[in-house]
């Protein structure tokens, strides 16, 4: 099996909108690990995962509107990124850089920026109406959204 048919048989992993406050309350899993951000202006509230696996692997590069995505990354060795990995393309970080490897090699694409951790996600979606990143699971920060990630 493979692609968006994989990423929706194999997990269970849902997040929620948000407001302020605790992203876990509101997401109703205290296990879950992180949650995907995008700046406030953007209109969107919820993507399939296969819709945010085609962002990150930028296959899809417009918002609605034609306002261009700005996916950002955690760095390869970020246990956030490797739940993100996981929840969203169910396979490890290191399948996925594998993924961007090839995709550098053959001249296709670049993958989005790495940034060390929630903070510069954070900054970079709170400066760039058009960027959507993941942090871990806590208290949201001033500036951004939490839109839901369905099956």
């Amino acid at each position: 099996m493979r692609g968006s048919a994989r990423v929706l048989l194999s997990l269970a992993l849902f997040l929620t909108p948000v407001g302020r406050g605790s992203i876990a309350q509101a997401a109703g899993d205290v296990n879950q690990q992180f949650v995907v951000i995008v700046h406030p202006f953007n209109p969107t509230v919820e993507l399939t995962r296969a819709q945010v696996a085609e962002i990150f692997r930028k296959l899809t590069r417009e918002w609605p509107g034609h306002l261009p995505i700005h996916p950002v990354d955690q760095s390869s060795d970020s246990t956030t990124r490797q739940a993100f990995s996981l929840a969203v393309f169910a396979q490890d970080a290191s399948v996925v850089m594998s993924y961007w490897y090839q995709q550098i090699y053959s001249g296709r694409a670049v993958p989005p920026p790495q940034v060390l951790d929630d903070n510069a996600v954070v900054t970079i979606v709170r400066d760039d109406p058009g960027a959507i990143g993941y942090v871990a699971t806590g208290p949201l920060p001033e500036g951004v959204k939490a839109i839901r990630v369905l099956p």
